[in-house]
């Protein structure tokens, strides 16, 4: 099914150096109602109606399953499927292509990025970039549908960020040239073709992009951390039984959600480890799905990890958490200290229980007005209703299968296989970060909700060429992002730009009760982000530096990643002049 992993990860101790066309989401609401409501009941999980506070121990067959087998973790080399590739000045060629049974990537992708380098072969590689270098990359597209690459989080210019105005026909090819002007962190590229982002996505066209500066180097220095061994990335992908991309109905309102979930391409995995500190830099590549992550042992007792990142890079400083919410293309950066374990312990990686907050089901069948807007609590400076619906909202989740969104499962199992002397502490400091001046910032209010039959951003669909957003470059701004109360959770992400989060209003309890400050902030909020959760009835407020080196007027996109909402027009044009 997989590439040998080869070794376990085990580090030992050593000396340190001090493809169908695309589908226009337009539902009638009694289309909406027979998608959002006709899920049968009976397939629903009986964890869904676990305390939300309360990781608990699911039983074993939540994470192989009765016809699935544990096998080992896919951890990148330097070749093949993910493979770390470090690139110098010279041009890439990367070519999107349909996969073979003979190619050796993951079951069930049928596509990916190909790259052929020294020799070597590489299916989505690992792109390794380092601050301020030259990126060079021709690329060819070999499949059946217009495609084009988008950087994600990488702050370039219109012509290299592939927005998708710009598309590379079939048997076409596109030039990227452009400098590294992030600081360190695990950024990932995937296809923006508007319409078809979604499929060719799941189908397997995604890779991550590693970008080192001199904070990534003291903490590696700092931890004994080694790519591949101690250092190991972790992209989650749900997934169905068919390789097919075939979204329905129901898939366009909520979101296409799969019934398994791989790690690295790899399904049921474990990883051997060892007593020491890991990194485990976590991308959420789901075309939808929301995780909320967190670690236990076999006995179902929460283990507290250290979180240091997110989108944009390390933290000022550590962060210790016992869970977060994983919104799709959201990144964690995460240390979990396996030093007082002994030989044969075993810890899981989880989602937990939570509810999804797919409020626009209760939205379309509880109103005696079927034809009365809902009320925009969050608009309005409101907070939810007393009587909390998301309570009894378990009954109304079963779009998913067998694997509602919310249901808990364990994901990985770490296997303790080694005893090593280590006594390396976490930094107490990892990174700076320049403070955004608020002096003269203005603000601009941006409403997330569902109308004739499509999700919207102030109560508009995307339209090719059109820039319903304008900003001054060298400016800066606050968005005031606000969630219907009746609607469900999106992951919106703005390209080219990485903001900070200030606040969040009038958040579920759920979410609430995870707040680190007076401000409502969850600890993922935390450094810089480029995309952010925002939950039905809340407001999330985030400040952008639109300074823009570029000479000329930029056009950049800003949208919902639950990639059927993008594909169905929940995006807006950003001019920057």
């Amino acid at each position: 099914m997989l590439l040998d992993s080869g070794k376990p990860a085990i580090d030992p101790p050593r000396r340190r150096p001090d493809q169908p066309a695309p589908h226009t989401m337009s539902l009638s609401r009694r289309e909406f109602i027979q998608a959002v409501g006709g899920v049968a009941l009976s397939s629903l999980s009986p964890w869904a109606h676990a305390d939300h506070a309360a990781a608990g121990a699911p039983p074993a067959a939540d994470w192989c399953g009765a016809d699935s087998q544990p096998s080992p973790l896919f951890v990148p080399s330097d070749r093949g499927f993910l493979g770390r590739l470090s690139l110098d000045e010279d041009t890439l060629t990367l070519r999107a292509a349909a996969l073979s049974a003979s190619d050796a990537a993951p079951a069930g992708l049928t596509s990916a990025y190909l790259a052929q380098v020294g020799g070597r072969t590489y299916f989505n590689p690992t792109l390794v970039l380092h601050r301020d270098q030259r990126v060079r990359v021709d690329f060819v597209n070999g499949i059946g549908e217009p495609t084009i690459v988008h950087w994600h989080g990488l702050r370039v210019d219109t012509r290299n960020d592939g927005g998708g105005m710009t598309l590379a026909e079939p048997g076409g090819r596109y030039a990227y040239d452009f400098a590294v002007r992030n600081r360190s962190s695990l950024y990932w590229y995937h296809p923006h073709p508007h319409g078809l982002t979604a499929g060719q996505a799941y189908r397997g066209m995604f890779g991550l992009v590693e970008i080192t500066d001199e904070d990534e180097s003291r903490l590696r220095a700092a931890l004994d951390l080694v790519p591949g061994k101690s250092e190991i990335p972790l992209v989650l992908q749900d997934r169905r039984a068919e390789a097919a991309y075939a979204a329905t109905d129901a898939d366009r309102v909520h979101g296409f959600l799969g019934e398994r979930v791989l790690i690295n391409g790899s399904a049921c995995p474990y990883l051997d480890v060892a007593t020491r500190i890991y990194r485990f830099r976590v991308l959420n590549a789901s075309n939808a799905r929301t995780y909320r992550l967190g670690w236990r042992t076999a006995a179902g007792t929460p283990v507290p990890f250290t979180l240091i990142g997110n989108d944009g890079g390390l933290f000022p400083a550590p962060r210790e958490c016992t869970d977060a919410y994983l919104a799709s293309a959201e990144r964690l950066d995460v240390l979990l200290d396996l030093s007082d374990l002994s030989v044969g312990d075993t810890l899981f990686l989880e989602t937990r229980s939570f509810d999804p907050m797919h409020m626009e089901a209760a939205a379309a069948a509880s109103p005696p007005d079927q034809n009365a807007p809902p009320v925009d609590h969050a608009a309005m400076g409101h907070a939810a209703p007393a009587a909390d619906p998301h309570a009894e909202h378990a009954q109304h989740a079963g779009h998913g299968g067998a694997f509602p969104e919310g249901t808990p499962r364990a994901l990985l199992q770490l296997r303790i296989r080694g005893k090593v002397a280590y006594r390396t502490k976490v930094p107490a400091r990892l990174s700076s970060l320049p403070v955004i001046d608020l002096a003269q910032a203005s603000e601009r209010p941006l409403r997330l909700g569902f109308a004739k039959g499509r999700w919207r951003i102030n109560d508009r669909v995307f339209v090719m060429g059109e820039t319903p957003i304008e900003v001054r470059r060298n400016t800066v701004e606050t968005w005031l992002i606000r969630n219907y109360f009746n609607s469900m959770p999106h992951a919106m992400h703005l390209h080219g730009f990485a903001f900070e989060v200030l606040e969040r209003q009038t958040s579920p309890d759920a979410i609430a009760a995870l707040k680190v400050d007076e401000r409502g902030r969850l600890a993922t909020d935390l450094g810089r982000k480029d995309t952010v959760l925002v939950w039905p009835g809340e407001s999330v407020r985030v400040a952008i530096d639109f300074a823009c080196p570029f000479p000329g007027e930029q056009t950049y996109m800003f949208h919902c990643h639950n990639l059927e909402h993008e594909d169905g027009g929940m995006m807006l044009g950003v001019k920057v002049s």
